[in-house]
């Protein structure tokens, strides 16, 4: 695994480059060995007619097949997700982080999941600051285990569980003296908030990169984060079902993994829209033999940014702009609030830390704000005021304090939840 883990390296990075056309082909090709394995092999894709046919003849052409979302997950037992023949002890095994409360168990082939792993090396080269002899500390909630080639002082990674009491956090980072810093956005602000001046200084004085990962990163996040820490940022996006998404280049544009997935930006109905057009992101991930999932519904919401990066990368880009498309508070008005809305209230309006919300199901919004030492009684009416102002009128509301941030099981921050059911119009 290991070795076919390292031949696959330089693939993943040259792949990076060329022309467009033979990046189509490979996909389409790709595409369409993974249909031929989940229209004879798989159960589920077996005994929907939707499925049946021959190979695809273009890319566009998979827009014909439905769009498959979490729930198709949650609803179908595991063994009709599996392509026949799949022994489960061979394959690698992860569930979703229960963002929406559930969980749902997702298996990996043992070759797809080893090229995956070679192409992220390519995540930390495209920054053009990282060194494989890097020290890095990686806060998550969990610690995988170490891989053989950082006995020999490659790729090492420091895992700092990010459960822990954040003095314990301060205190094994700043021994280890990284110079590579990867976190969830939730977690760094909180890191953030906690390091004194002088433990500021001594973190700055060792640290050249600053990770992100596993929630929607605003612009004012990355520039907070950039301007503290003395680091650029890079972001990475991925989900457990189809492993790596995106991956920033030094010119911070999000590039897509092109040579093990194909992306969609899809309106309500599926049918993809052009590069620059907001909507859902699906993705396939075509390298797939265990579990395939076509067409997959990642829940967020995005676009493709038009134009290729000066980088030379040959990969289009992926931008998204206001996170879960199924986490939002609804007005009166009809209208939503997506995460971002209060993410950026949260990086923006003096006296937030942090802040959640949850909607109940009278449709009564209760924004819950971490103030910072400085904040006084008066911002939760100041909250108030720009919430309202954001909608364009008053909505029922009720702004109340918080020590912190609510964590999902999976260790991300829950930021907008919602019981609220709207009325059909």
């Amino acid at each position: 695994m290991l070795l076919r883990e390292a031949a696959y390296i330089p693939l993943t990075i040259a792949r990076q480059y060329g022309g467009a056309a033979g990046l189509r082909r490979r996909q389409l090709d790709g595409i369409n060995r993974m249909l031929a394995v989940a229209r004879t092999r798989v159960p589920y894709y077996r005994d929907d007619p939707r499925y049946a046919g021959g190979p695809l003849r273009t890319l566009a052409d998979l827009a014909r097949l439905p769009v498959l979302d979490k729930q198709v997950l949650r609803d179908q037992p595991l063994e009709r997700m599996i392509a026949d023949g799949v022994d489960l002890d061979d394959c690698l095994s992860f569930q979703t982080s229960g963002s929406t409360g559930r969980r749902v168990r997702i298996v990996h082939d043992q070759d797809s999941h080893d090229y995956h792993m070679a192409a992220c090396v390519r995540r930390f080269l495209a920054t053009g600051r990282y060194l494989p002899t890097d020290r890095l500390s990686h806060i998550r909630p969990f610690a995988p285990p170490a891989r053989m080639f950082e006995r020999f002082n490659l790729f090492r990674r420091h895992v700092i569980l990010s459960h822990r009491p954040m003095r314990e956090i301060k205190e094994e980072l700043l021994a280890n003296r990284p110079k590579v810093l990867i976190g969830y956005p939730v977690h760094l602000r909180a890191l953030l908030r906690a390091l004194t001046p002088e433990e500021m200084a001594r973190l700055r004085r060792t640290l050249r990169i600053v990770m992100t990962e596993s929630e929607l990163l605003l612009p004012e996040h990355r520039k907070l984060f950039a301007e503290q820490f003395g680091a650029p940022v890079f972001d990475e996006y991925s989900a457990f079902e189809v492993l790596n998404v995106t991956y920033d280049c030094r010119y911070g544009r999000a590039h897509l993994g092109e040579d093990r997935i194909y992306c969609e930006v899809v309106d309500d109905n599926g049918i993809p829209l052009p590069d620059g057009e907001q909507g859902h992101v699906v993705v396939t991930a075509f390298l797939e033999r265990a579990m395939p999932l076509v067409r997959y519904n990642l829940g967020d919401i995005g676009l493709i940014e038009p134009g290729r990066c000066r980088c030379g990368r040959r990969f289009r880009t992926l931008r998204l702009t206001t996170g879960r498309s199924n986490d939002y508070v609804t007005l009166p008005s009809g209208e939503r609030l997506y995460p971002d809305a209060f993410l950026h209230l949260a990086a923006t309006h003096p006296g937030v830390s942090e802040c959640f919300v949850h909607q109940d199901a009278e449709g009564l919004v209760r924004v819950h704000v971490v103030p910072t030492d400085e904040a006084g009684e008066g911002v939760y009416e100041t909250v108030r005021h720009k919430l309202f102002t954001l909608a364009g009128g008053e909505f029922p509301l009720e702004v109340v304090p918080a020590e912190t941030v609510r964590i999902t099981v999976g260790g991300k921050g829950r930021f907008v939840t919602s019981d609220y059911a709207a009325p059909l119009t």
